[in-house]
């Protein structure tokens, strides 16, 4: 009995030498390679750690290795910021975050990893940037947990920049106008081509301008206002030749007031943030019968101009959404039919008439392509694609080449 115990402390003692002796290998051998590597950038620029902590596991959660340095007053300096604005770059291994940017008048704000480039640049001058990127990831108990802290001062020298996505227009097109740099207010334009809905982008703002069918040919001056900026710019509008098509006459079937008290209150309100995403798709697989802009005649005399697209929709077709965004608009009316309007953000919206059945609601949020309802016979299916009250050319949208998809990553 006697050797039996001697023989199993050795066995505990020749094992606890081998993990011990293990164990001060993986040790010693563990060094700051273990630790995250890849770099947190700023504008681009390598930023360097000015304080760390890290706990890193060498044999389970038995023996750990720590490496650890007390954050400093230490400024690493980032120089200046002219063209863009700078943006935080946070690698892969950042679980979670913290940000404070302190702005040349004293004031402080603070964000996480998740808004840490939503800070709106309201003034030029010297700024700071303080970060504490963590690393602590429980489905991970291998990794090292712990933290780095950055400290960086650079300066903002940016001039307002005002970007048109095309200088020359045509009727019915759509502008985008993007506004960068160090803006001290909100946006506005004055123009008598319609009005400009504002977005919010990491670099400024961006708007959309209508140039409708019948917007006049030649230069237009565009009045923005920003704050203390106030800058006139200039578009030119040029003529779109459209087609002409004999229409039958059509009965007076009446309607218009209901029409106008159920649709032109949409033109002035909605949402304010983007909800499409690339390119429009067509609401109907059927041929269009009538372009944008063709001009209507009727017994020889002129009646008007078409403000969508008319498609020859096969009756009972599913007739889908162009695009993204909340319904607003949904039901029957007497002069268009089944009537679906699609609010799309920025003061864009679908407009679609003649549908048969209406099969979404009110207050419903849809994605490109969802089904809205089915075509029919009583009426002619036509989309229509507005900023406010003007129309624009669904067919450019549904290029994938109109003012609507400009810069859209920004």
């Amino acid at each position: 009995m006697r050797k039996l115990l001697l023989w199993l402390v050795m066995v505990a003692v020749i094992v606890a030498a081998i993990l011990g002796g293990t164990a001060a290998f993986l040790y010693n051998r563990t060094g700051e390679d273990a630790l995250p590597q890849e770099p947190v950038q700023f504008g681009d620029i390598t930023l360097e750690s000015n304080g760390w902590d890290w706990t890193v596991p060498v044999l389970g959660d038995k023996v750990t290795k720590t490496y650890e340095s007390p954050t400093n007053l230490t400024v690493q300096k980032l120089g200046t910021f002219t063209d863009t604005i700078p943006q935080l770059m946070l690698p892969a291994w950042v679980t979670s975050a913290t940000v404070q940017i302190t702005a040349p008048d004293g004031t402080a704000w603070s964000g996480d990893k998740s808004s840490c480039n939503t800070y709106t640049y309201a003034q030029n001058g010297d700024y700071q940037i303080i970060v504490t990127a963590y690393h602590n990831d429980a489905d991970a108990p291998g990794d090292p947990a712990g933290w780095y802290a950055y400290r960086a001062g650079f300066t903002m020298a940016m001039n307002p920049k005002v970007t048109l996505s095309t200088e020359r227009a045509a009727q019915g097109s759509i502008v985008a106008i993007q506004l960068s740099g160090i803006l001290d207010g909100e946006p506005s334009v004055e123009s008598d081509l319609g009005t400009v809905w504002f977005r919010k982008t990491s670099s400024g703002y961006m708007g959309y301008l209508p140039v409708t069918y019948n917007a006049e040919g030649g230069d237009h001056t565009l009045h923005l206002t920003c704050g203390t900026l106030e800058k006139d710019i200039t578009l030119t509008v040029t003529r779109t030749m459209y087609d002409t098509q004999a229409v039958p006459a059509e009965e007076d079937v009446g309607g218009g007031e209901e029409f106008r008290n159920a649709i032109w209150p949409l033109y002035t309100t909605g949402s304010s943030a983007k909800l499409w995403n690339g390119r429009f798709e067509a609401p109907s697989a059927g041929a269009v019968t009538m372009e944008y802009g063709t001009t209507q005649m009727v017994d020889g005399q002129r009646s008007g101009q078409a403000t969508g697209l008319t498609y020859d929709a096969p009756d009972g077709e599913t007739v889908t959404a162009p695009q993204a965004g909340n319904v607003v608009f949904a039901g029957t009316l007497t002069l268009t039919g089944g009537t679906v309007v699609i609010d799309h953000g920025c003061g864009v919206k679908s407009y679609l008439y003649g549908l048969e059945t209406v099969d979404v609601e009110r207050g419903q949020s849809v994605s490109t392509g969802d089904p809205l309802g089915t075509a029919g016979t009583t009426h002619n299916l036509i989309y229509e694609l507005r900023i406010g009250s003007k129309s624009t050319d669904p067919q450019i949208a549904l290029n994938g080449n109109s003012g609507l998809q400009f810069r859209e990553s920004e």
